[in-house]
């Protein structure tokens, strides 16, 4: 499996209307990813397991069901090569959340296949 990684720009308009002269103004600015997004990682699912690649963490690994049921929940050293065994259900979607030490939560949606 081969993952591309991609970052989208979204522009935002913001418009401001003068309500005693009548003309409006739009002005459009691309939305970039923070400045300090340095760590770029993978989660997904593949034969039975869960993987997650690089971040260089310790931290709080949880599956939750679409509807909210806690499907794993498990502590994690060193985040940067995991590969959790987990029976997920095929064509289902589910979300993985993690928490590190610093206080910091990623959650990200998978699609088991």
């Amino acid at each position: 499996m081969k993952v591309n990684k991609l970052f989208l720009c979204f522009l935002l308009s913001i418009t401001f209307v003068s309500l005693s002269s009548g003309y409006s103004y739009i002005q459009d600015r691309p939305i970039q990813p923070p400045s300090n997004y340095d760590n770029v990682f993978n989660i997904y699912y593949k034969n039975n397991s869960l993987i997650v690649k690089g971040i260089n963490i310790n931290g709080n690994l949880k599956i939750y069901s679409i509807i909210g049921n806690i499907i794993l929940d498990i502590n994690v050293q060193n985040l940067s090569n995991v590969l959790v065994p987990v029976d997920l259900i095929k064509q289902n979607m589910y979300i993985v959340r993690i928490e590190t030490s610093q206080n910091r939560i990623i959650t990200r949606k998978i699609v088991a296949r």
